[in-house]
């Protein structure tokens, strides 16, 4: 496992700012137990740049960010693994400056072509990024073991919903049968109950294979809500989590009200802390 100056950086950054070893401290300290990010689709009609501002006003120190926002401060284009040089080291100061850590980067697909898919690990790895969040191709499992190896970074199975390739647990399951502990899923709560599974259920049939957490609420058959009004049961998601030993990050996605989006999240951090308290005191 190579450890880079940027791998150095991230291991210091999670240990001053998680706590380890996770979920050994008292309950009241579960906004540390399990970093708490914020997924920056959520902020997708803002730049990357505003985001971190804005993350940081919501006293969080964490996000996760996916290619194509617009990188903002006064850099042209897009986010992303193919930004360079110059584009990198402006982010990283932003990041500095602003106390938040880019932990994790994604959805991005994977091949079996090793030029382009060590490409995206090496970018993970110069940025600090822990968990690259992924749908990848069937015929790359067997690159991405070598590679989540080489690099000590994970790489996280997302479900995107009815009609994807990752849409129930069992496809997930399926998939990191027998692999590398590094190749897991990132648990999309809102895309489980699309597809009428209840993340509660999804979390303990993925056991220690659960490396993240998208957390979203929606109604059984209806539409997106804020965390804590839908049908994801959280006090028994917390539970879950801390039953299986997961260790975050938790990554708050919230994509109505794409405008003005941070009141809504704000609310639904309040709601999952309160779930995590209520589940770690029982």
């Amino acid at each position: 496992m190579r450890m880079t100056r940027w791998s150095a950086i991230a291991l210091a950054f999670a240990i001053a700012f998680t706590g380890l070893p996770a979920m050994t401290a008292h309950a009241d300290a579960h906004e540390d137990e399990w970093p708490m990010a914020v997924q920056t689709y959520t902020y997708r009609n803002f730049t990357l740049f505003e985001t971190i501002d804005m993350v940081s006003d919501l006293g969080l120190k964490y996000i996760e960010a996916y290619g194509g926002q617009q990188l903002g401060g006064g850099l042209d284009g897009s986010f992303g693994h193919g930004i360079g040089e110059a584009e990198r080291t402006a982010l990283k100061a932003k990041l500095y400056d602003a106390g938040v850590r880019l932990i994790a980067y994604g959805v991005v697909g994977l091949s079996p072509d090793e030029d382009s898919t060590r490409a995206i690990f090496e970018f993970a790895d110069d940025m600090g990024i822990e968990i690259i969040t992924a749908n990848p191709d069937p015929d790359s499992f067997d690159l991405l073991e070598e590679l989540v190896e080489e690099y000590g970074i994970k790489v996280a199975i997302h479900n995107h919903g009815p009609g994807a390739r990752y849409a129930v647990v069992q496809d997930t399951l399926e998939a990191v049968e027998g692999r590398h502990a590094y190749i897991g899923a990132c648990v999309d709560s809102g895309h489980v109950i699309r597809v009428e599974e209840a993340p509660n259920d999804v979390i303990r049939a993925l056991g220690d294979r659960v490396h993240s957490l998208h957390l979203k609420d929606w109604e059984f058959g209806g539409p997106e809500t804020i965390v804590g009004e839908g049908d994801m049961d959280l006090v028994d998601s917390a539970a879950a989590l801390h039953e299986v030993g997961f260790t975050g990050p938790i990554m708050i996605e919230y994509e109505l009200d794409a405008d003005d989006p941070t009141d809504g999240v704000a609310e639904g951090v309040a709601n999952w802390r309160a779930a995590v308290q209520e589940a770690l005191n029982n």
